[in-house]
């Protein structure tokens, strides 16, 4: 009880004599002021803190009226700042993983109203998105194919005997099923039922089915969908080598145009320059889910590089 009473007795004498002091300063001369010469006594808050460190020692001097002077970090205990860590990479990783989803879903938009046209080759790549329907791409691209489906026969009469593609339960011209569809991109995939008519033929005949289609739909945008290689044993009245000289054409044809190219064969090459084993299912030039696998990512690709087009088309 004696200890605490002694800072308050103290108090009320320090401010008791205060007066003094300042009556003190109010006689000194101009001169002595100049000079600096000032009553040297203690005030009341020197008096408190040496009343304060005898009877209750040192303080921490770590903290003051105003506040920690050390940081936050070196408070914090090994645990703590472990477990903050975590939480940042947390963080991190959601924010990466939510971006990484909205780009999946603009890739996904890019096909919006597109639709792949093709042969049986292509109709596997439908049946490969239909096992992949939650890819974002699967979601708004469209396909229309047919086995033995080419640019030749497209012209044909429809019939019983002709391989127009199915839409609403019956045969129709292509550009037709197209403005029905509401296609406004189209990526156009044939060859591989053309090319026994030789290069130049195919891409005249490919050149007149466009034509065909724009004059349906004048607005439609094109691309052009390589066309893939064979396998090596694979029995066709063409090769190889005619497969590449034609895409080396279409790809041609493409930027003469103002059409787009997508090359998904390159990837699908050996070391001999042929259809890749593991991607062929028939010894022939039917592909494997492997080989879709790339389909998509080149389909992908595509729409990445194009996504600026896109958006400032609208």
């Amino acid at each position: 009880m004696k200890k605490i009473m002694i800072p308050a007795v103290l108090l009320v004498t320090a401010l008791t004599i205060t007066p003094v002091f300042s009556s003190c300063a109010d006689t000194l001369t101009d001169h002595e002021l100049t000079i600096g010469t000032y009553p040297t006594v203690p005030v009341a808050n020197d008096i408190l803190q040496n009343e304060i460190l005898a009877n209750f020692g040192s303080p921490d001097m770590s903290q003051t009226a105003f506040g920690p002077t050390g940081t936050s970090e070196d408070t914090k205990t090994e645990e703590e700042l472990i477990m903050e860590q975590q939480n940042k990479a947390w963080l991190e990783e959601q924010e990466r993983l939510q971006a990484e989803a909205l780009h999946a879903l603009q890739i996904g938009e890019f096909y919006k109203d597109s639709v792949l046209i093709g042969d049986s080759v292509a109709e596997g790549f439908s049946l490969y998105a239909e096992r992949n329907a939650t890819s974002p791409i699967f979601q708004n691209l469209k396909f229309l194919t047919r086995v033995s489906y080419s640019v030749h026969n497209a012209f044909m009469a429809i019939s019983g005997k002709s391989k127009h593609p199915i839409y609403q339960g019956e045969q129709m011209y292509a550009w037709d099923s197209l403005k029905l569809m509401g296609a406004k991109h189209i990526y156009t995939f044939f060859g591989l039922n053309d090319l026994w008519a030789g290069a130049d033929n195919t891409v005249a005949k490919y050149i007149q089915y466009i034509a065909r289609i724009q004059q349906e739909i004048p607005d439609i945008k094109i691309t052009i969908v390589s066309t893939t290689p064979m396998y090596k044993s694979a029995k066709e009245e063409f090769t190889n080598a005619t497969i590449l000289e034609f895409n080396k054409k279409m790809s041609a044809l493409a930027a003469e145009n103002g059409w787009g190219y997508l090359d998904v064969a390159s990837r699908l090459y050996d070391s001999d320059g042929n259809l890749a084993q593991q991607y062929c299912s028939d010894h022939g030039v039917h592909q494997t889910f492997a080989a879709y696998r790339l389909w998509q990512a080149a389909f992908e690709e595509y729409a990445e590089a194009h996504l600026e087009d896109t958006q400032s088309d609208t």
